[in-house]
């Protein structure tokens, strides 16, 4: 499989993201390796908490988290997806499937780092990719936070009835944009998305891993993933995800915010059905855009160490 890898310069001048890159190899179901990256911060004896982005963010999203789960005595891992950050970025849009994202993230945390008991924290697309892989390691996390995700699906044994899924008219005309847009600027998208006034030193630093166009392959094929339409197969997929889930009876809490505008409502396919979920009432948080940890991070921060104080009780 062709890919691109990120010069290590380009990620010589980030904001506030001081992390020293880790990395591990997935196969790339091609006969050859990917190199996927992580950050490790804190206590290696600690309590570990996998965070898992979304699109079109990465690793750099959690950099206000990240230290005070370190300083609170956690250890702090954040994955890079394949195709984002300082991984590895094939450079086909047919390399990139959701199921091909699960496969990945299943072989780096859990065979490659060997995560056991960790608490997770999933976002946007790494909600569905995180359950999914969740799903097949129940035994291996001892809790979840899903923030502005959810995880769409459909029953495979209900027949489809109408080909385009309510109210996904601005999202396919989304999808034909980025389509053709193969110089998308995704992280002016943030910026214009988010309630408070990004830095540019911010904004540059979404966009460090993206040197050119070439780059921006993995980015943009998870907009034309988005399950628009009733036969897109993460939906049977995620469905057959969410049946392994009902199994899954350990603290699940949903963390949103008020002015999301992608998944504000996100928390509803997974609770009540997923048992974990249903002690802990969704919180949502006041000031919050989609991307609220640029937004709220301090509120964001709080509700999270709330609730691991939870745990230990």
């Amino acid at each position: 499989m062709d890919f691109n890898r990120t010069p290590d310069s380009c990620f010589d001048n980030l904001a506030d993201y001081p992390f020293a890159p880790n990395y591990v190899e997935v196969d790339d179901f091609e006969g050859g390796k990917l190199r996927m990256h992580y950050v490790d911060e804190g206590p290696k004896n600690g309590k570990s908490v996998v965070m898992i982005h979304g699109n079109p963010t990465w690793s750099y999203m959690w950099r206000k988290l990240i230290p005070s789960l370190a300083d609170n005595g956690y250890r702090a891992i954040a994955i890079d997806l394949i195709g984002a950050g300082r991984s590895d970025k094939p450079t086909k849009m047919s390399d990139y499937t959701i199921a091909r994202h699960e496969a990945w993230v299943k072989q780096a945390l859990f065979e490659k780092i060997g995560i056991k008991d960790a608490n997770f924290i999933l976002h946007d697309w790494g909600g569905i990719i995180g359950l999914r892989a969740i799903a097949d390691n129940q035994n291996e996390v001892a809790s979840i936070i899903m923030s502005n995700t959810g995880l769409a699906n459909r029953d495979p044994n209900k027949p489809i009835t109408k080909m385009a899924r309510k109210g996904a008219g601005f999202l396919r005309a989304f999808q034909l944009w980025i389509r053709f847009n193969k110089g998308w600027k995704h992280w002016k998208t943030i910026s214009k998305i988010t309630l408070a006034d990004m830095p540019q030193e911010d904004i540059a630093s979404f966009a460090a891993p993206y040197p050119d166009k070439s780059f921006l392959t993995g980015i943009r094929q998870f907009t034309q993933m988005l399950p628009t339409r009733n036969d897109n197969p993460i939906l049977i997929e995620n469905w057959r995800a969410l049946q392994k889930l009902k199994s899954f009876d350990k603290p699940f809490l949903n963390l949103f915010s008020d002015k999301d505008k992608i998944a504000p409502r996100g928390y509803k396919s997974v609770r009540p059905a997923i048992p974990g979920t249903r002690d802990y009432e969704p919180i949502i948080l006041k000031s919050g855009s989609h991307f609220l940890l640029e937004d709220i991070p301090d509120d964001y921060a709080n509700e999270v160490l709330k609730f691991y104080e939870r745990l230990k009780t």
